[in-house]
């Protein structure tokens, strides 16, 4: 049997050509090209042709005319290459497992139809209407809004067409009426592909129909078929996990990432329009107001924005909480995104707490990171809707727009440095747990690597206090430049920057001031400047009550306040003993029994064997020099000397180079 590996096929083909960065045009160009590759494979053309040359084939359809004949499916034409109408459904299973391709035709029919579905959909969204230019320079009337989504929605129906063709032709076929050799019932053949392949066609299926019908704001058809596409997904990865790990993580990645927050937003969506029919049933609720509901949401679905109704759901992420300000989450793609975030934020958790550790184990690094991707991708989302927003005309409705979008850029970037954050001080909780635990007590490779997470923390701290967001809505004029907002959260922010100032300033102290260093003098400044900004930040810290951890971070900086007290008494001492210290070499504790400065290392009590003491002395050769010297006659020497001269003491030279000879 054929194992066609649709999903991971066609993952290859949408990173390869232009779906991961939305160029659809592109992915559609591909897919064109592929299917003409496809269809002229020597084993396959005759049945996957549209020509009337291959009328004879078993894939030809069946068009009777008036007269009762069948014309091989290409009408009344009688041209060698007329179009002939094809139905792959007439082969029988044997035929179709031999070759691939007869699978491959329909999906990638289905992926060329969806492209050009999105096509149009991200043309809708960047507002490409009105009037254009040509490439030959003339104005061309582009589609309306309701002419593009009504082209996407055709566009989508065509690829659910082609799905399911892949689907029935999975499952095997024995002909057109299942029929053979006079029309005697055949025997039932196997299925042309296997378990897997079959099961990956029917999600595949599913969840084309369940975008088609989420295009068509059918919610209960979506939510079953998407619902069925990731019971399928998952029954796929489950039945892979022994077998193939790769395969087992591209479908669950697959059901948890791309499935599960669209079946999401449409059961979201089922519940909104469920709530407005009860409530119209209780009379609390007019039709016309039901009406209006549907007219809005609509309205707003054709710019991508849907606005929050009756019966709010927190686990829906319908709206958020950022700076004392409740956010109403109205597009859908930020609510995915959303929804998104809060699934992998809740594995990553529920992961790092089984573990009993800071998330520092290689698995974890990797949700995490995959966390912080998904923090950036919704940031992008709303600044890009920012963007759109800022070329319109300023008055109540945009203000109020731009700050909701603003508030969930600050939102987003919060969690995301929150998180960072709680990860360092867990790292540096671990280090300074580590380094006590040793015999000598931190050490200053310790101190260095807590100082540096400090510098990181306090610059994530900084970035805080900047964030967009605040204030009422009211009071928003559209300018995102404006001066921050002194509230709550701005106190608690800058009460936390003075902790972390502190702090770091504690430990840059106890750098200078270990052995290696002795630079105690600067470590003394640096402990009065980290004492000052810890009593400032125990005070700041006290005065907002709604802080999270308030009493734990005050008890925190009492606790390394008396350490402070303790280190400085410590320095002062230490300082005092080494500037009055003599300067000496290595000596043992024998030899430095009047010495009170402190040894920069262990010094032994006796050096064994005894160290070797230069002493003062004369070289031998002036020793006998001066023996020989003092005993010599000087006057036989004078005497000697005047023999030899002849009396002569100097020589004198009256030529003409007698100078020369002096």
């Amino acid at each position: 049997m054929i194992n066609l590996n649709l999903h991971t096929g066609l993952a290859a083909a949408h990173s390869s050509h232009g779906v991961s960065h939305e160029d659809y045009n592109q992915y559609a160009s591909y897919c064109t090209r592929k299917l003409s590759r496809l269809r002229h494979g020597k084993v396959v053309r005759k049945e996957l042709l549209h020509s009337r040359l291959y009328k004879n084939s078993l894939s030809t359809r069946v068009e009777v005319d008036n007269n009762g004949e069948n014309n091989g499916g290409g009408g009344t034409s009688k041209a060698k290459h007329a179009y002939r109408a094809i139905d792959v459904t007439n082969l029988p299973s044997d035929v179709l497992s031999s070759h691939v391709n007869y699978f491959l035709e329909p999906l990638y029919c289905a992926e060329r139809c969806w492209a050009a579905s999105m096509a149009v959909r991200a043309e809708q969204q960047r507002g490409d209407d009105g009037i254009g230019v040509s490439s030959s320079g003339g104005n061309v009337k582009k589609l309306s809004r309701g002419k593009m989504q009504a082209n996407s929605i055709k566009k989508l129906r065509k690829a659910v067409y082609y799905a399911t063709l892949l689907e029935t032709l999975t499952q095997g076929s024995t002909g057109a009426d299942g029929t053979e050799n006079g029309g005697e019932q055949m025997e039932a053949l196997p299925p042309p592909v296997d378990e897997y392949s079959r099961m990956e066609a029917r999600a595949y299926a599913s969840w084309m129909k369940g975008n088609l019908a989420l295009e068509m704001e059918k919610w209960q058809v979506a939510s079953t078929e998407y619902r069925l596409a990731l019971t399928m997904c998952e029954t796929i990865a489950s039945s892979l996990g022994n077998i193939n790990l790769e395969l087992f993580d591209f479908f669950t990645t697959r059901a948890q990432n791309v499935i599960a927050p669209l079946l999401r937003y449409c059961e979201y969506e089922l519940n909104t329009s469920s709530s407005n029919h009860i409530l119209q049933e209780k009379g609390m609720i007019s039709t016309e107001e039901v009406l209006h509901n549907d007219l809005l949401r609509s309205s707003s679905n054709s710019h991508n924005v849907t606005p929050l109704e009756i019966g709010t759901s927190e686990s829906m992420m319908s709206h958020i909480v950022f700076r004392e300000n409740s956010i109403t989450v109205e597009t859908r793609e930020l609510r995915m995104a959303l929804l998104t975030i809060q699934d992998s934020k809740r594995d990553w958790v529920k992961k790092t707490s089984n573990n009993g550790n800071s998330g520092s184990d290689e698995g974890d690094d990797s949700m995490f990171i995959s966390l912080l991707s998904g923090y950036d991708d919704t940031i992008s989302l709303a600044n890009k809707e920012l963007k759109q927003l800022s070329a319109w005309k300023s008055g109540p409705a945009v203000n109020a727009k731009k700050f909701q979008l603003m508030n969930v850029v600050g939102y987003c970037k919060y969690q995301k440095l929150m998180m960072v954050m709680s990860r360092n001080e867990g790292m540096v909780n671990d280090i300074i747990i580590r380094g006590n635990d040793d015999k000598g007590g931190m050490s200053l490779k310790h101190l260095e690597e807590v100082t540096h997470l400090y510098d990181a923390l306090l610059q994530d701290a900084r970035a805080v206090t900047l964030l967009p967001g605040g204030g009422a809505p009211e009071d928003y004029d559209g300018n995102a430049s404006v001066a921050a907002v002194e509230d709550e959260f701005l106190l608690e922010a800058n009460a936390n920057v003075l902790r972390l100032r502190s702090l770091r300033c504690y430990y840059l102290a106890r750098m200078h001031a270990s052995p290696l260093v002795r630079k105690y003098t600067e470590a003394l400044t640096l402990l009065d400047q980290a004492e000052s900004l810890a009593r400032e930040a125990c005070e700041e810290i006290g005065a907002c009550d709604g802080m999270e951890g308030r009493d734990d971070l005050v008890a925190n900086l009492e606790n390394v306040l008396d350490s402070m007290r303790g280190d400085k008494c410590r320095l002062l001492a230490v300082s005092y003993l080494n500037a009055n210290a003599s300067p000496t070499l290595s000596k043992c504790l024998l030899e430095r029994l009047y010495d009170y400065d402190i040894p920069s290392a262990s010094a032994p009590l006796s050096h064994i064997p005894p160290k070797l003491e230069p002493m003062t002395c004369k070289p031998s050769f002036f020793d006998v020099a001066l023996i020989y010297a003092s005993s010599y006659p000087i006057e036989e020497l004078k005497q000697a000397l005047e023999n030899h001269g002849g009396g002569v003491t100097s020589i004198t030279s009256k030529g003409l180079l007698g100078w020369f000879r002096r």
